[in-house]
C-alpha cells in the first residue's frame, strides 16, 4: 500500500447550500454597499440562513478586494442584504462575484485558499512573473510557508523548477514538451509545492527566474473576533467546517492515518512565580518568569503541568510585563434527564436547590431521548454560572422544571476541568480554536447544525495546539473525506482581536 503524494490531500469549504457534486455557485453584489453590508442580487434563502457564513471575493472588478474574506454577522432576505461582522478594506460595486459556505452537510469543490504571492490570491487571480513567460501559478500549498518563493526556468531542457528561499537547493525539475495544466512543481523535500499551467509556445528563449513574496492569507478558515459577539455580555461558541479528502486515484494509495493540531500565538512556555495559588471562581492575576514574548492582550494560557486528561485553559484580558490578568472560570457543564424543549442555547436557567444557582445555556448536548418528548438525556455546557448546582435537582427555565440534574457542575472553559494553579506550574500560551473530527455518512453527508454557534452532534472537541497532542484519524482511503471541525470559544465581554490563531497544521502517512 503506498501513501499519497501531498498534492492528492486537499482541504475544501463545506456547506448546507451546494449544487450538484458540491458545486458552489457565484453569488453577484447587487447596487447598494458601503464596507459593512451589500445588497445581493441571487440569493433566495429565508432571512437567517446565511448568519455565520464565511465567503471571499472571486472575479470582481474591484480588484482589491480578490480573494479577501469575510464573516457574515446577519442576511435580510427581506432587503437583499448580507451585514458583515467586519469592515472590507474598500467597498464593492455592482457585479463583483463572491462564494458563500455556512453549516455543515456536504465538502464543496472548492479548495480553502492557500498561500498568497505578492498579495495575489493564486485561486482567484493569475499570478504570473515578470520573466518566466508562459506559466502561471493557481495553487501554492501553504506547507511552503511564508518567505520567498524562487521559480527557474532552464530553456535548454525546457525545465521548471522551485525552492522556498534566494539560495540553496531546487527541487525536482518537471520537463515540458506541450501546453499542459495542473503541473506539479515539488521543492527538494518533496512536501511544499505549486501548481501551474504552463503554455508551451511562450516559454521563454532564455533561462529566467522569478521570486515572489507568500504570505498565509487571514480568515479564511476561521474568523476574526470582530467583537459583536459579545455586545449583549454572554459570549458564544462558533463552529465551522472543513473537509479533508484524499483525491487519489490510485486504489493503493491510502491514508493510513492523519495527525492535525492548531496553531498558536507566539510565546515560549515559562513558569509560575506566584508565591500563591491561583483561583478558579474570581478574576487574579498571576505572575509568570518570563512573558516578554507573549501577546498583551486578549489570549488563552494552558497549564501543561496539569496534563491529565488534558491540559487547564484560563483566559488572559491583558498582560502587564510578567504579570497575567486572568478572567474567573465561569463555563463548564452539566449533566441532565428528562430534559424537554426549553432547553435551548442562550436560555437562562435556575435550580430547585437555590434560585441564586445560575447561568446560561451555551449548548445543548442530547445523546439519548429526546427534548420534544422530554425525555431527552445529554450535557449542558452552561456561561455566567453562578454558585453551585448538584445532581439531582430540576433545572428551571422561568421557574418551571425543563430537566434533572444527574451530574454537579464541572467547572472548565472548552471541555476542561478548572483547578487550581500553583507556583512552578509551567504554563505558555495557547490555541484560540479547537478540533473535532468526523467522517462522513454513507452518502457522504456531515452534521450539519443550524447556526455556527451550535455545536454539531456527537462530535467531541480538544485544545490541541502541538504536534505531540495532536489528533488522530485514520484511515482515509482513495476518494473518502474526514470532516474537521474547528471551534472558537469567545468569552462573555471580551475585546475584539485580530489574527485569531486558526492555523490547521497535519502529518499524514
Amino acid at each position: 500500500m503506498a501513501t499519497p503524494t501531498p498534492d492528492k490531500v486537499g482541504f475544501y469549504y463545506a456547506s448546507k447550500y451546494l449544487g450538484t457534486n458540491g458545486a458552489v455557485t457565484e453569488r453577484t453584489i447587487g447596487t447598494v454597499a458601503n464596507a459593512m453590508q451589500f445588497t445581493v442580487t441571487n440569493l433566495t434563502e429565508p432571512t437567517g440562513a446565511w448568519d455565520g457564513a464565511l465567503g471571499y471575493f472571486t472575479e470582481t472588478t474591484t480588484t482589491a478586494l480578490r480573494g479577501v474574506t469575510f464573516h457574515v454577522r446577519r442576511w435580510d432576505q427581506s432587503a437583499n442584504t448580507l451585514m458583515l461582522s467586519a469592515p472590507l478594506p474598500v467597498v464593492p460595486v455592482a457585479g463583483d462575484k463572491f462564494v458563500l459556505y455556512v453549516g455543515g452537510g456536504q465538502a464543496s469543490e472548492k479548495e480553502v485558499l492557500c498561500m498568497k504571492a505578492g498579495g495575489k490570491q493564486p485561486e482567484v487571480e493569475p499570478v504570473r512573473g515578470t520573466n518566466v513567460t508562459g506559466v502561471t501559478i493557481k495553487k501554492i500549498s501553504p506547507i511552503l510557508g511564508e518567505g520567498t518563493l524562487t521559480l527557474n526556468y532552464l530553456t535548454s531542457t525546457k525545465e521548471l523548477q522551485i525552492r522556498m528561499g534566494t539560495s540553496g537547493d531546487y527541487g525536482p525539475t518537471v520537463a515540458f514538451t506541450r501546453d499542459t495544466q495542473n503541473a506539479v512543481l515539488f521543492a527538494r523535500d518533496l512536501v511544499g509545492y505549486i501548481i501551474v499551467d504552463v503554455v508551451f509556445s511562450q516559454l521563454s528563449t532564455a533561462n529566467r527566474t522569478d521570486t515572489f513574496t507568500l504570505a498565509a492569507p487571514k480568515g479564511n478558515m476561521i474568523p476574526n473576533y470582530e467583537g459583536y459577539e459579545t455586545a449583549d455580555g454572554i459570549g458564544r461558541t462558533r463552529y465551522h467546517l472543513f473537509v479533508a479528502k484524499n483525491n487519489s486515484t490510485d486504489s493503493e494509495d491510502a491514508i493510513s492515518g492523519m495527525l492535525l493540531w492548531t496553531g498558536r500565538p507566539a510565546g515560549t512556555e515559562t513558569t509560575l512565580s506566584s508565591s500563591y495559588s491561583v483561583p478558579t471562581t474570581a478574576s487574579a492575576s498571576m505572575n509568570v518568569a518570563n512573558a516578554s514574548t507573549w501577546p498583551t492582550r486578549g489570549f488563552w494560557v494552558k497549564n501543561k503541568t496539569i496534563a491529565t486528561p488534558k491540559v487547564d485553559l484560563r483566559y488572559v484580558d491583558y498582560r502587564s510585563g510578567n504579570t497575567l490578568y486572568v478572567k474567573p472560570v465561569i463555563w463548564g457543564r452539566i449533566g441532565f434527564r428528562d430534559g424537554n424543549s426549553d432547553l435551548k442555547p442562550n436560555t437562562p436557567i435556575t435550580d430547585s436547590y437555590s434560585a441564586s444557582n445560575s447561568a446560561v445555556i451555551d449548548q445543548v448536548i442530547v445523546t439519548d431521548g429526546s427534548l420534544e418528548d422530554g425525555t431527552a438525556v445529554g450535557t449542558l455546557y452552561l456561561k455566567k454560572y453562578v454558585g453551585n448546582m448538584y445532581s439531582g435537582y430540576e433545572i428551571r427555565v422561568g421557574g418551571v422544571r425543563c430537566a434533572m440534574s444527574n451530574t454537579a457542575f464541572t467547572r472548565g472553559y472548552r471541555d476542561c476541568t478548572a483547578v487550581q494553579w500553583n507556583s512552578g506550574n509551567v504554563v505558555e500560551p495557547a490555541s484560540d480554536i479547537d478540533i473535532g473530527l468526523e467522517f462522513p455518512d454513507e452518502n457522504g453527508l456531515f452534521s450539519d447544525p443550524d447556526t455556527e454557534n451550535t455545536t454539531p452532534d456527537g462530535v467531541l472537541f480538544e485544545c490541541v495546539d502541538d504536534q505531540s497532542r495532536s489528533r488522530f484519524a485514520g484511515p482515509v482511503f482513495p476518494g473518502a473525506s474526514l470532516g474537521i471541525w474547528l471551534r472558537g470559544t469567545i468569552l462573555d465581554g471580551t475585546q475584539a482581536r485580530a489574527g485569531i490563531e486558526g492555523d490547521l497544521s497535519f502529518e499524514y502517512y
